[in-house]
């Protein structure tokens, strides 16, 4: 499940459709602004990414905040912020696990990381704390919150002696 990717000209279309009464011109004005902002990283005030085709219509907050729902089921998002968002394909959402089986990591919007499938940089092999368990948690979840960056940063780096 998740959102169903759409062009802003094909939901401009159907949003008109079913919303005769509302301006062409100010639903793209709000979307490109929405747009806009999900693109430079502004987040709802959770934490939570903002949900382009909803902010567009009430503010820049995610679909949880606007819907109430844990997370979409085919509802619609401007293909090009689902793009960004195409990692969380075939990984749990925590609302939809049994409570008493929940076990793991899991990333700010609720999907559960597979800790098999981080990276290790190599700045990670000359640190102190590589393979020290009492950092692993910390440092995969580092490695997480950085794996599409082009240069790895770790600010609890210390050089191995």
């Amino acid at each position: 499940m998740g959102f169903k990717p759409i062009s802003i000209d094909k939901y401009v279309k159907l949003h008109l459709k079913n919303n005769p009464s509302e301006k062409e011109n100010d639903l793209r004005k709000n979307l490109d602004v929405a747009l806009k902002a999900y693109q430079n990283g502004e987040r709802c005030n959770c934490g939570n990414d903002i949900w382009v085709i909803g902010s567009a219509a009430v503010g820049n907050s995610c679909f949880t905040c606007i819907t109430g729902e844990g997370h979409p089921t085919e509802d619609y998002e401007i293909d090009t912020a689902v793009k960004k968002r195409d990692s969380i394909k075939g990984r749990r959402h925590i609302d939809d696990m049994d409570r008493t089986k929940i076990a793991g990591i899991f990333d700010d919007d609720g999907y559960e990381i597979n800790m098999d499938l981080i990276k290790k940089p190599s700045l990670c092999l000359t640190c102190i704390k590589d393979g020290d368990p009492a950092e692993e948690i910390l440092c995969m979840l580092t490695r997480n919150d950085q794996k599409d960056e082009k240069v790895f940063q770790c600010y609890a780096y210390k050089k191995s002696s």
